[in-house]
């Protein structure tokens, strides 16, 4: 009996909860330009004011591969307009953790998206205005951090890539990830033009 009543109430609660929440969205309609996406695990996206809101959205399917999509804003108002293969499967840990972030106010000056490899490195694609996306498995690109062999703990998901904007530091890109190597625990991997990538850990 104390079985049937808890199934009773949680089958009520079930049709209180999700049959209000239908309710609510009964008005909306999709979009006829809806595009079926099947996504592994975490997505990436940056957004560009100065360009009207142009978004680009990062994100792996099944395969391993990481794609591309873009809109011209908010789904509710934009248009969804591009959705293309970026990073070839074999390139990127099934499940990776994605991020991203972009240099330009105006404009796609560069965009660079992290990701760990299947053998655990640290790795990144590069796009900049003029030539296009480099990185491996694709065109040549040598400055890419997974040059560096920075190696990042098996299964630890915590991950994140900023534009610098402090005026007293010359580093342009900051890369947070859980180290396997020295130092270990979070670290956070920076670039400039004058140092290149450099290694640091969060001290109090």
């Amino acid at each position: 009996m104390l079985i049937l009543t808890f199934i009773a109430t949680v089958t009520a609660l079930c049709k209180t909860t999700f049959g209000a929440a239908t309710t609510l969205n009964s008005t909306i309609s999709p979009s006829p330009d809806i595009v079926p996406i099947s996504i592994v695990a975490s997505m990436a996206a940056i957004q560009l004011p100065g360009l009207g809101g142009d978004t680009r959205i990062f994100y792996q399917v099944p395969d391993g591969s990481i794609w591309i999509a873009a809109s011209t804003g908010p789904f509710s108002i934009g248009t969804f307009y591009a959705n293309n293969i970026l990073v070839p499967a074999g390139q990127a840990e099934l499940g990776t953790p994605l991020a991203v972030t972009s240099i330009g106010d105006v404009d796609y000056q560069e965009i660079h998206l992290f990701f760990i490899s299947p053998s655990s490195i640290l790795s990144e694609w590069i796009f900049q205005g003029g030539v296009g996306w480099r990185g491996p498995g694709g065109l040549a690109c040598s400055d890419c951090i997974n040059n560096q062999n920075f190696v990042v703990q098996s299964g630890r998901v915590p991950f994140y890539a900023m534009l610098n904007t402090n005026a007293d530091s010359p580093a342009t890109l900051r890369v947070g990830f859980i180290s396997s190597g020295a130092p270990t625990g979070l670290t956070e991997a920076d670039f400039d033009p004058v140092h290149g990538w450099r290694l640091g850990q969060l001290n109090s």
